[in-house]
């Protein structure tokens, strides 16, 4: 995997600047790996993983996002960090989903667009050209037509958040807050008529000069605000109902409303004061407001595409997490041996069954897993680790111990994986072998500082 990426890092470089808006969806299409550990992409590239409003959803999404993520975790996942990133991934999936489905009703990307999308990433790159961007990606085994799809689509979402934005307006009142003290008259079924007489008396002597506060404490039906007299101290817009919140900005300090209708009942309303907005850390509040309420109007508006989405997940080891997240885990086992029969020669199956049988105390069984697993992918240092952990749990050190040194053997020129060797040794009290790890990592360690020596030597007689 390291030699692949040394000779292939423009590649990933290309594949990693491929973004839209926001970087919440921003991915690779090659796994990148980091250090050999556990944890890539194991759903199939198969059509059907997932339907959205019965749908296909496009594998690639999926593997794009996954990928993206796994390049914020550590070089090692355990299982459980594994699981949270898929979660993850599958939430980020389903919502890129939902915003192309909108983006393609609502924006388009021309093909000038795409082109230039394209020669930025060549130039940032700083690659001669588009058609020796082509030549790379194609050499890799990439697909050049994938790649220019995927780079459509994140400008679709990109434009359709540039759209959305572009939406949110910032007025005079966003930029101040008011406080104001309120009395609530709530709604009685069957005596409205009698609710607004009351609220009309109560008015007349809010009206007439008596004490508001006064009258709060007396009469409202607000129980959080009542024994302060009616006080709801300072709030901006967005904060309150749009009825009551379009009364409260209309009036002048110390004016009193006409009585409020909302659905918690009838509001009558008085201005205390009214300031311009500070918020802490910032110089451009306008600015910083701006912000706020796109953010906010982009969650509104999400989740009112999400509302009424049906999801239906295909992929049993999907299913499998989804389950698992509910806390049904009986129902998880059985998806993920559904899921290892379905995709034999996949390991990752056997480690995350091994894992839910290790949260069920089943360890006999979660031993076999992670056995099967090693089977399928006997060089992944990281699979012999985890039996070695679960043998510690079971107090078979000796056992454990041997498990390690096979890890310390596959490892090879892996660093991290030495230091959490040595770690784990330490642990059980196996000094040889804590020894022969820091040999190890001092080996690694004079190796690298020799490559370097020579990139250096290299980069000095280009620039001479």
């Amino acid at each position: 995997m390291l030699r692949f990426l040394r000779k292939n890092m423009k590649v990933v470089l290309i594949f990693v600047i491929v973004a839209f808006s926001m970087s919440v969806f921003l991915g690779i299409s090659f796994f990148g790996g980091g250090g050999g550990g556990a944890g890539q992409n194991q759903i199939k590239t198969a059509k059907g993983f997932l339907l959205i409003n019965g749908k296909e959803v496009d594998p690639s999404h999926y593997s794009r996002i996954y990928n993206r993520l796994r390049s914020n975790f550590p070089a090692r996942l355990s299982p459980k960090e594994m699981l949270y990133l898929e979660s993850m991934a599958m939430s980020q999936t389903i919502d890129f989903s939902l915003m192309l489905a909108a983006a393609k009703q609502e924006v388009k990307v021309s093909g000038s667009e795409l082109n230039q999308a394209i020669e930025n990433i060549a130039k940032s790159q700083k690659v001669p050209s588009v058609g020796r961007l082509k030549k790379i990606v194609q050499r890799s085994g990439g697909n050049w037509n994938s790649l220019k799809k995927a780079i459509k689509e994140d400008l679709l979402v990109q434009k359709l958040i540039s759209k959305k934005n572009k939406e949110v307006k910032v007025s005079p009142n966003d930029l101040r807050e008011i406080n104001v003290r309120h009395i609530l008259i709530r709604h009685q079924k069957g005596k409205e008529e009698d609710v607004e007489e009351r609220v009309k008396r109560i008015f007349v002597k809010a009206r007439g000069g008596e004490d508001f506060a006064k009258l709060a404490k007396k009469y409202s039906e607000d129980p959080g605000s009542k024994v302060k007299g009616g006080d709801l101290g300072y709030f901006t817009t967005g904060a309150m109902v749009p009825p009551f919140e379009e009364a409260a900005f209309k009036l002048k300090i110390r004016e009193i409303s006409q009585p409020i209708k909302t659905d918690f009942g009838y509001h009558i309303i008085k201005l205390e004061n009214s300031r311009l907005r500070k918020i802490s850390g910032q110089k451009d509040i306008e600015k910083a407001i701006m912000q706020e309420k796109q953010q906010k109007f982009f969650s509104d508006w999400m989740f009112n595409l999400k509302k009424d989405t049906k999801i239906k997940i295909i992929d049993a080891s999907l299913r499998a997490l989804d389950l698992r997240l509910k806390g049904k885990l009986n129902e998880a086992v059985f998806e993920y041996n559904k899921a290892i029969a379905e995709n034999p020669g996949n390991a990752y199956p056997h480690i995350f069954l091994a894992s839910l049988y290790e949260e069920l105390d089943k360890n006999e069984l979660a031993v076999s897993e992670y056995k099967a697993a090693i089977d399928l992918s006997s060089g992944d240092p990281t699979f012999y680790i985890l039996l070695g952990d679960l043998l510690v749990k079971m107090n078979n050190k000796s056992a454990a111990i041997k498990q390690y040194k096979k890890a310390s053997i596959i490892a090879g020129d892996k660093k991290m994986i030495h230091e959490e060797l040595v770690t784990k040794f330490k642990k059980l009290r196996s000094n040889a072998n804590v020894q022969k790890e820091l040999q190890e990592i001092s080996r690694i360690s004079k190796k690298e500082a020799f490559e370097k020596g020579l990139l250096d030597k290299q980069q000095k007689l280009k620039t001479e």
